[in-house]
């Protein structure tokens, strides 16, 4: 597969995360996050537990879009960084933010997961 292949395949996983989330797809999320996932963003740290938890049902994403992805892949890793905005609440709380968003993606058996998520919100 071509960089340019990956590079697609990666940004469009990206987009599956997000529908996943505002969807409460748990079935695609458990595929989509590894074991070790970790989040550090708007809504503080989560582990992969959490963040399922969060997904499944009181985090609400209204809108979401990606203003921006540049993925850089190094063999079975990649890192995505982008500009992501979210129109969203947790438990009540505002998370309608912009914000700038670093993903580290690993592929294990054939398939692409996200192991970590770093988002802080953009000026």
């Amino acid at each position: 597969m071509t960089t340019t292949a990956v590079s697609h395949e990666l940004i469009e996983l990206a987009h599956d995360l997000a529908r996943a989330v505002s969807e409460h797809d748990v079935t695609r999320l458990e595929e989509l996050l590894a074991d070790e996932f970790t989040l550090q963003g708007a809504a503080g740290q989560l582990d992969r537990a959490e963040f399922v938890e969060a997904a499944a049902g009181p985090y609400e994403i209204d809108e979401f879009a990606y203003e921006e992805i540049d993925p850089e892949i190094y063999g079975n890793t990649a890192v995505l960084v982008s500009r992501y905005s979210q129109v969203a609440r947790l438990d009540g709380r505002d998370l309608t933010h912009r914000m700038h968003v670093t993903d580290i993606w690993t592929r294990r058996e054939a398939r692409w997961q996200i192991v970590r998520r770093h988002a802080t919100i953009a000026d």
